[in-house]
């Protein structure tokens, strides 16, 4: 029994006719003929009642159609496993956090094609502890993320920093200051980070080491429903300054003493495949 005997019966469940099988197959109908019966020999038992021309699946054939069709998606994964293998020298499983999707994310991937043009990608998606866990689960090479907790043992080389800035709706009181202390955001009604994002924590930390107590209106995990929600007047944020401004966007005013958010590229401490052995060298 092999793939192709397969094929031809799961061909014959569906046509119930040798002809169409051989058509469909592209193949003489008479070795359609001869592979059902000798697959049926080969199992000692019938898989269709013939009725003239046209046959039918009986009991015994019914569950073996089950069975086959496993086998057949078991050799196709099989197949796209060994196909990813060869490639795995220049496929790079690469992470990132939502915020930089839009501007790091095809920058690096643009550098890196530059000395390989042919090299792949998988790309995903998530918040910076998902990043860090699929590290260690072996499902990401590499990451583009904040820089680890302090207990952690991964590698990380920084790329990047934003400017943290107070993000406020045209016309806001602080809308034309050239910088703004966390002092000044007391009361202010705040469109939060959601708790499973790290820049929460971070604004946490600021206005809990300053004593500044503000009102959460709203919470989100995405940056830029966060820049629409305080352009449209709903409170203000503290937000990394855009790499691609947008004429939609809210105002910017630096934070005061001057804030920065450090992003970088992260690895799993464990052997590498070339490929991102090159990306983090290079």
């Amino acid at each position: 029994m092999d793939e192709q005997t397969l094929r031809v019966f799961l061909s014959l469940c569906e046509t119930e006719s040798t002809r169409d099988t051989a058509a469909l197959l592209r193949v003489d109908q008479s070795t359609v003929s001869r592979t059902l019966a000798r697959l049926e020999a080969g199992l000692g038992v019938e898989l269709f009642r013939r009725h003239g021309r046209r046959i039918a699946l009986n009991r015994a054939g019914v569950s073996f159609r089950g069975d086959a069709a496993r086998v057949l998606d078991e050799i196709e994964v099989a197949r796209r496993h060994v196909r990813q293998e060869a490639l795995g020298a220049r496929t790079v499983r690469l992470g990132f956090l939502q915020s930089v999707a839009r501007w790091l994310v095809p920058r690096v991937v643009t550098e890196l094609r530059r000395d390989d043009p042919d090299r792949r990608f998988e790309l995903r998606q998530g918040f910076a502890q998902d990043l860090f866990g699929w590290l260690d689960d072996d499902v990401l090479d590499l990451a583009l993320v904040t820089p680890p907790p302090l207990a952690r043992t991964t590698g990380w080389r920084l790329l990047h920093e934003q400017v943290l800035c107070v993000a406020v709706p045209p016309g806001h009181r602080l809308a034309g200051r050239s910088g703004v202390g966390v002092d000044d955001l007391a009361g202010e009604r705040f469109v939060a980070f959601s708790r499973t994002t790290e820049l929460r924590g971070v604004v946490e930390g600021m206005l809990g080491a300053a004593g500044v107590e503000v009102e959460v209106a709203f919470e989100s995990s995405e940056v830029d429903t966060i820049r629409g929600l305080v352009a449209a007047g709903m409170g203000v944020a503290v937000l990394p300054r855009p790499e691609r401004p947008d004429a939609a966007d809210p105002v910017y005013v630096p934070l005061e003493p001057r804030t920065t958010r450090r992003l970088g590229v992260a690895w799993p401490d464990r052997a590498r495949t070339p490929a991102v052995a090159r990306t983090l060298t290079g």
